[in-house]
């Protein structure tokens, strides 16, 4: 395998739905490479609203999948609360805790059906966080295929 190429993982078969499947290598760097920028950074994940798991650049030791799922379960309870207040069109939530940070995003249109987590340690800016995965979203949106997504 080269070098340049990222293993496609059992539990993204729902990948195609979204993107071309020869994207995948072209997601998991645009978040390995915001990662990369941060000198604490612990995850990338992306998954669906529903909660499945699409593609990640996390440390070896946390569970991607139900990363996914939990990101993608605050982010409808985040559009749910927005609605109720009358602030329709969520777009990010920032959990902060003793040990780091976390920004649950939604990727724009096109791909407007997917969350993406990103998580550090403490030592991040929450703003510079907030801006870099806000950059990946966007940077993955246009990876999506249209006519994927009208499936």
């Amino acid at each position: 395998m080269s070098a340049n190429t990222v293993p496609f993982p059992a539990q993204s078969r729902l990948f195609g739905k979204y993107f071309e499947y020869s994207r995948y290598n072209d997601v998991v760097r645009a978040m390995h490479g915001m990662l990369a920028g941060i000198p604490d950074g612990q995850a990338c994940v992306l998954s669906t609203l529903e909660g499945h798991h699409l593609a990640h650049a996390a440390a070896p030791m946390l569970d991607a999948p139900r990363l996914a799922a939990v990101a993608s379960a605050l982010s409808n309870m985040a559009e749910t609360l927005t609605r109720d207040l009358g602030q329709h069109g969520f777009t990010d939530m920032v959990v902060h805790t003793d040990a780091g940070i976390a920004v649950i995003q939604r990727v724009p249109r096109p791909g407007h059906q997917m969350v993406m987590l990103t998580a550090t340690g403490h030592e991040t800016n929450p703003g510079l966080l907030t801006s870099l995965t806000r950059h990946c979203a966007t940077t993955i949106a246009t990876l999506c295929s249209a006519a994927h997504l009208d499936r």
